[in-house]
């Protein structure tokens, strides 16, 4: 297909797993009918592609298979079955500095792997100061990288395959090691590359990122794929299991809390119908029924203007009594990075008790925040227990997209107020200390 820079189709990987050695030898040697060794699928059906300049991200929990994919995607390992197309030079920071020669001195490995990567030395030539100033390490560039820290090792592997120009990019977890200035850099690269056109297949446990970079992702659990799609979708189910997950093993006692007092209303009242764009975490004893935003003078709003009043509204209707609940809403960015979330126990220390056959309206008043102009998601969630110790009830993601009005510069996604002063000193009345990690 026209611009595919990867595809698989119902990709498999079998290992045999033996009990000891001997058994190895038995069952290759063909020593009897019987059968020594029991087949492990690591990968069982994978299919999905990448188009050309697209970034897809690949999530699961560890051993889900990611690793052994990227592996046969880049030649290293062997598919027992199904088909794979690569289009193209890759690039891949899979395992970090696993070509290195731990005699080599930095600037040796890097003409090194260039030479492995198939780049001629006058070529290499042409990237070499862009490598060395990205790997930012001094004077270690011409000392033997077995004299490096992890840190600094993981430096120049990333700088080397960053910089060499590949059609493709494959980053497994890569980002986890390196400081946090490093880490900014390298999104920056990544941002420069996909603006290129360069494929990147990026792997990490950090959703966050993983929004941040794709526009399609990957979902495998135990060598089977659970979900190929676009990134939040994918991203919101694989948060949803999560928070599944750590519902396991959580038995939530009656505790002495104080409650939230109800106002009991008398009038009829109408509400929005609730929209939300995905959960997976649904129950039979309540339901959500509404979501909304009114402005200071009661009216329902998606418009909202910073460092004025705003009240976020969610209405719930109890088909059993459900006691300690903890109902609140997050606020995000269309990356999905969270800029402020508001709910009963944190700002009240307070839970309340949902009652069979009531609706519970349940109101958040709050004055927006300083924060940066732009597109935003609210998603609605309810829990039962404390904040520390809590069973996750639902979690309703994209309940309201709101608009954010900012007349300010918006140079930084949340400004804060201050006080600021200037004071003036005589350069011989100074002195300069060298302070400790302590301050």
């Amino acid at each position: 297909m026209e611009n595919i820079m990867v595809e698989t189709k119902d990709l498999v990987k079998v290992y045999k797993l033996y009990n000891n050695p001997r058994d190895r030898v038995k069952e290759g040697l063909g020593l009897g009918r019987k059968k020594y060794s029991q087949d492990f699928r690591a990968l069982d059906g994978i299919t999905f592609d990448v188009k050309k300049g697209e970034t897809v991200g690949i999530i699961g929990t560890n051993g889900a298979g990611k690793s052994t994919l990227l592996k046969i995607i880049t030649g290293v390992l062997a598919a027992t079955s199904g088909e794979l197309r690569v289009d193209g030079k890759i690039a891949a920071l899979l395992e970090l500095g696993a070509g290195f020669n731990q005699e080599y001195t930095g600037l040796q490995n890097i003409y090194l792997n260039g030479r492995m990567m198939g780049y001629s030395r006058s070529r290499m030539d042409k990237k070499i100061k862009d490598i060395v100033e990205f790997a930012d390490i001094g004077d270690f560039i011409n000392q033997p990288v077995k004299t490096y820290s992890s840190g600094m090792f993981a430096r120049l592997a990333f700088a080397v395959s960053i910089n060499v120009e590949p059609d493709i990019l494959i980053v497994d977890e890569a980002l986890s090691v390196g400081d946090l200035f490093f880490q900014n850099k390298c999104f920056q690269k990544f941002n420069e590359l996909k603006d290129k056109g360069v494929t990147i297949l990026f792997v990490s446990h950090d959703i966050a990122s993983v929004r941040q970079m794709c526009s399609r992702v990957l979902w495998i659990e135990k060598g089977r794929q659970k979900c190929f799609d676009e990134c939040d979708l994918v991203c919101d189910m694989y948060m949803d299991e999560k928070r599944k997950s750590m519902n396991r093993g959580v038995v939530v006692q009656t505790r002495n809390e104080e409650r939230m007092k109800a106002v009991y209303e008398k009038e009829r009242h109408s509400f929005p119908l609730l929209k939300y764009k995905s959960s997976s975490l649904v129950s039979d004893k309540f339901r959500f029924l509404s979501c909304f935003i009114t402005d200071d003078r009661g009216r329902i709003t998606t418009d909202m203007t910073v460092e004025c009043d705003y009240s976020v509204h969610i209405v719930i209707e109890f088909m059993e009594d459900i006691d300690n609940l903890i109902a609140g809403f997050v606020f995000e960015n269309n990356k999905g990075l969270p800029l402020y979330d508001i709910n009963n126990y944190i700002n009240q220390k307070q839970t309340w008790k949902g009652e069979k056959g009531q609706v519970s309206e349940i109101v958040f008043s709050y004055r927006l925040p300083k924060i940066m102009k732009g597109s935003y998601v609210v998603s609605a969630a309810l829990a039962q227990g404390t904040q520390e110790k809590h069973i996750m009830l639902t979690w309703l993601h994209g309940v309201l997209e709101v608009t954010v009005y900012n007349d300010g510069y918006n140079s930084s996604y949340i400004e804060i107020p201050g006080r600021i002063s200037i004071h003036q000193y005589e350069k011989d009345k100074i002195e300069l200390y060298e302070a400790d990690d302590n301050g």
